[in-house]
Parts: structure tokens; sequence; C-alpha cells
């Protein structure tokens, strides 16, 4: 018996689902769900070391693929259901008479997986993904990358929700714990997570990229500095004994002709233009 196919036997397909996505972005509009890779090739990509006992686990790991079955009514509808195994075939070539060295492998993935490919329904993985250790990190950040996205306000998740989403087996208690602590530590890829409430007081966590955090960032001090160098133009044209009154209209007028709106103007060259 070989056993049920893991989380982490599942980097073999994510790899595998982003190599044809890429195929498919750069035109191959009929792409095949055919991989042709060698075992270095596949164990760098998800980020694991290449010894002896990791090809091992490799092979191991793509037979737990091929021989799990999945039944799911996704894109069908509740009374239709589609049923496949994560892969569809393996073949190696070897030098090894016994066939136990193999030096490339060809990965066919099941066409149901190749149809969301193809329709562009597959959302791609951010290469440190395949660094997280825990089963719950990779659990949350897969959540995050499908509701977060790429939303500028970010994605709120109830606590219970994302308890329920992840499958965590572990009481609610004890998962909004680690939560919390993943919060803290902010190592999750590409998202930031916050520990928040809703507008009932339930328990939440708030994911966005980071992306948005940095843009708004400089967005904020850039606006803090014009705002401060308004103040500062403001002083010097009351001290140099202009009209208060006039200061609006003679600013406004400055920085039209001297620089773009959203820039900080030379702060010593007001006095003197003014």
């Amino acid at each position: 018996m070989h056993g049920m196919a893991t989380i982490w036997d599942a980097d073999i397909l994510i790899w595998c689902l982003s190599r044809l996505m890429a195929r498919h972005q750069a035109g191959d509009n009929d792409v095949n769900g055919l991989i042709h890779t060698t075992p270095y090739e596949l164990l760098r990509g998800i980020a694991r070391d290449v010894g002896g006992e990791d090809y091992k686990r490799l092979m191991a790991a793509l037979t737990r693929l091929q021989t799990t079955r999945v039944e799911t009514n996704i894109r069908k509808g509740r009374r239709q259901f589609a049923s496949f195994h994560y892969i569809e075939s393996v073949e190696g070539a070897s030098d090894d008479p016994k066939g136990e060295d193999l030096k490339s492998i060809s990965i066919r993935v099941p066409d149901w997986l190749l149809h969301g490919v193809r329709s562009g329904a597959v959302l791609t993985l951010d290469r440190e993904y395949f660094l997280l250790k825990g089963g719950i990190e990779r659990a949350i950040y897969r959540a995050a990358r499908k509701h977060a996205g790429s939303q500028s306000q970010g994605w709120t998740c109830r606590m219970s929700s994302l308890h329920e989403k992840t499958g965590s087996e572990a009481a609610l208690k004890m998962f909004a714990f680690k939560v919390r602590e993943l919060c803290q530590r902010d190592e999750l890829p590409r998202y930031a997570m916050t520990d928040t409430k809703t507008e009932s007081g339930e328990a939440a966590v708030h994911f966005i990229d980071r992306t948005f955090i940095a843009a708004a960032e400089v967005k904020e001090r850039r606006t803090t500095a014009i705002r401060a160098g308004r103040d500062r133009a403001r002083m010097a044209w009351i001290d140099g004994g202009h009209n208060p009154r006039q200061f609006d209209a003679a600013y406004t007028d400055w920085c039209e002709l001297n620089h773009p709106a959203d820039f900080v103007p030379n702060l010593s060259a007001i006095p003197r233009l003014f």
C-alpha cells in the first residue's frame, strides 16, 4: 500500500501545473498535459534537496499521486461529479537495467486539471510557498492567495471560517493561537496577516498583498512631506511680510509652474520666489 497523497506530495502537482500555465500564458493555446523533466529539475523546482533519499521520496510521492483517486463536483454542479487521479501516468528513462535510476521523467496530468489550465482557472503560487515547512502555513497561504488575491483592500476572514477552509483538525482555540503567532511573525509569502475582529466582534484575520502596503506607505510619506512643505512655505511667506490670505493662490501658482502636484518643492527656493 502506498497511502494517500499528502500536502507535501501536492508540491509536485503544483509545480507541474505551473509549467503548463507558463506554456499557456506564452501563447500555447493547444497545451497538452504532458510535462518532460528530470528528477533533479523537479526536486529543485519544489525547493527540495537532491540526495539519494530525496530521489526515493520523490518516486514514492509520484506513486501516491498516481494512485490517489479524487471525486469532485466543482464545475459540474451538485448532481454531477468528476473522478480522476492526481497524476494520470508517469514514465521514465534510465540507463539502469532495473530502471531505478531515472534520468528523465514524463508526467501526465488529468484532463480535468488541464481544462483548468486552458481556461485560466489555475491560480499561480509564489516560489516561497515551497519553503513553508508547516502544513497549516501552506493551507493559510493558499486560502489568502485565492481570496485576497490582488485586492487592494485585502481580505478579512473570520477565524472560524479560516479554520474550516484550511481543514485543520486542531480545536478552534488552538488553531486561533497558531494563527495569531503567524500574524506576529509575519512570514507568510506575499501576504501580510493582521489579527483583527469583524464588525460584530468575531475574531478574524485580515490578509493583504504587501505590494499595496508598500504603495500606501509611500503615498502616506509623500502626502506628509507635501503637507510639511506647504506649512513651511506658508511660514516663509508670512515671515517675508506677505499677506497670509494671498498665500494659497500664490503657492498653487508656484507649484503649477515649477513642479507636478505630487512633488515636494524645493523649500529653500520658495521665499525668493515669493
